[in-house]
């Protein structure tokens, strides 16, 4: 089985795999050790990110292995990306954010599966309402109605920031998991809403492994999935044959005890 999808990626990503700025991830608790950490020191200007909106998806995450030995009380965190505008829109033009310190709030819900256990259902599951922010208002320094950069002088039509998730009640971590994130998208600022995903060649992973090259999904577009997958429509890995292109990950650190 194999990840790297260009065409299909291109195709189903047009309106939800763009550039974007990524902000500073929140610190973890000082006793906490991080067990797996897919987000850069240094964070740079871009990231791709996918929409579930936009490719009707209902549930979205990767396959992970945890380093070291630190399993209790993980903290999850994750890079969102939002295309949302305060007024206007992304791809219609006046997307305007006059107030960037107002957010929107999303009930965000984040799963965690033992990868050789999937059918089973998550070990965890916690959902909780996040404050969503809006993407910077469009610049005249930008076409297509991006905002501008002024850190590396770039423009982005997604605005990236972290969010950390505390699993107090989850005992013990699964050293090989499957961690996924959903969010109701079929209306109002979070259609316009993304998870942040990186490649291989970005070396964005530092700590821990990807096991398995294919990323996870619950959507009802087979375009999410490799030809021949049997998993359409209920959460899986993209399976099936015929895949080739990049092996895009969810954006994530884990932290535990």
């Amino acid at each position: 089985m194999s990840g790297r999808i260009p065409a299909r990626f291109a195709r189903l990503c047009a309106a939800s795999l763009m550039a974007i700025a990524v902000g500073a991830v929140a610190a973890g608790a000082a006793s906490a050790e991080t067990v797996y950490d897919n987000v850069p020191a240094t964070l740079p200007g871009n990231f791709v990110s996918l929409g579930l909106a936009a490719t009707s998806t209902t549930e979205f995450g990767g396959e992970i292995e945890l380093a070291g030995t630190a399993r209790k009380a993980p903290s999850i965190t994750v890079v969102m990306s939002s295309w949302t505008c305060q007024t206007g829109s992304w791809n219609g033009g006046s997307c305007l954010t006059p107030k960037p310190q107002k957010a929107f709030k999303v009930p965000l819900t984040v799963k965690v599966y033992a990868a050789d256990e999937l059918s089973e259902g998550p070990v965890a599951e916690i959902t909780k309402m996040e404050k969503m922010k809006y993407r910077p208002s469009e610049s005249s320094k930008c076409t297509e109605h991006t905002w501008y950069d002024e850190t590396t002088k770039e423009c982005f039509n997604g605005y990236a920031f972290p969010l950390t998730i505390p699993l107090r009640r989850l005992k013990r971590m699964p050293q090989k998991a499957v961690v996924t994130f959903s969010f109701p998208h079929s209306s109002g600022p979070a259609e316009s809403l993304n998870i942040s995903v990186s490649e291989p060649s970005e070396d964005t992973l530092s700590i821990g492994t990807d096991p398995v090259e294919e990323w996870f999904a619950n959507s009802t577009n087979p375009e999410m999935y490799c030809p021949g997958a049997t998993d359409v429509g209920k959460l899986g890995s993209e399976e099936g044959v015929g895949c080739q292109g990049v092996n895009y990950q969810p954006v994530i650190s884990v932290s535990a005890s």
